[in-house]
């Protein structure tokens, strides 16, 4: 029966081992690089002659050649290891560091699930994209002082026309939260979707009816609010609760938006993914960067929630 447990001790030892190999196969892609130089150098240097363009030619030759070669040197050499090391890190190092943290309980990690694109499309807290080209993975279930939640990564993608050709062109890359029953006392009839301008400003998907204004300058300098109904959105977003908001965006790093909408609100925020491992930094560092997402989610909880 598999272990479910693993220490930081052992997870450092697989990204030593993981990392080791990483360097063994840029040293190796770098003699090949000097290796392939040569062999053009000598197969090519009698009927082309020496010149700049000569010289240009087979050093690119040479590194085109040297990318193939380090994309294969890793997956012979590299990405067993890392695969443990990462599977180690996402399936069990993630949950055992967040359930170490009081009031986080029920803890489930599914690497291949996340939201469906009706669900974001429906939440509305992100522009959705091609349904084709949607991305949601690494989902983490569980509950927060009571509060369930949901957090996975998510890509959406539009298809965009350049220069005649038809390329997929990145909307949004980052995490989405779902909390159930932002509030114990009320309940949003309808969308209100409030977005930081930078992140508004790539917002290419639906926007409900009414822009609201608000009488706080320093909100309305920040962030757009619009909603289904004019009358919902003053009742939920009470001065308190604006308030709460902007300390949100103060302490989470990367653009926000947020709908409230019926017992739920989402919270979009671009930023890396909680549950990839890296090889060049310490897994006590990495360990700080999960503390930090899990302060995402309790000040999503502590600050949202609670008015």
């Amino acid at each position: 029966m598999e272990e479910k447990i693993i220490s930081e001790e052992q997870l450092e030892i697989m990204r030593h081992k993981a990392r080791k190999r990483q360097n063994i196969a840029i040293v190796l892609t770098f003699l090949a690089f000097v290796l392939y130089i040569g062999m053009f150098y000598v197969a090519l240097i009698e009927k082309e002659g020496m010149s700049v363009l000569f010289v240009v030619k087979i050093v690119f030759a040479a590194a085109v050649l040297a990318i193939a070669t380090f994309g294969l040197l890793w997956y012979i050499v590299v990405h067993r290891t890392y695969e443990k090391f990462n599977s180690n890190y996402k399936s069990k190092y993630v949950i055992q560091v967040l359930n170490g943290i009081p009031g986080f309980e029920g803890l489930e990690y599914h690497p291949e699930g996340g939201f469906t694109w009706d669900e974001i499309r429906n939440a509305g807290v992100v522009a959705n994209g091609e349904k084709q080209h949607f991305e949601s993975e690494d989902q983490l279930f569980g509950e927060y002082e009571h509060v369930k939640f949901r957090i996975s990564d998510v890509v959406t993608k539009k298809l965009v026309r350049r220069d005649g050709k038809t390329k997929t062109e990145e909307i949004f890359g980052g995490q989405v939260i779902c909390l159930l029953g932002f509030d114990d006392l009320k309940v949003s009839k309808g969308h209100i979707q409030i977005f930081e301008k930078e992140f508004l400003s790539n917002f290419a998907g639906w926007k409900a009816e009414h822009q609201i204004q608000t009488e706080n300058e320093a909100f309305q300098s920040r962030f757009r609010v619009y909603a289904d109904d004019e009358h919902n959105a003053y009742y939920i977003l009470t001065p308190q609760r604006i308030e709460k908001i902007m300390e949100f965006a103060d302490a989470v790093k990367g653009q926000i938006s947020l709908v409230f909408y019926d017992e739920k609100l989402f919270a979009a925020v671009k930023r890396e993914s909680m549950f990839d491992a890296v090889m060049d930094e310490p897994v006590s560092k990495q360990t700080e960067y999960i503390l930090e997402d899990a302060d995402f989610i309790q000040k999503a909880k502590g600050i949202l929630i609670v008015s």
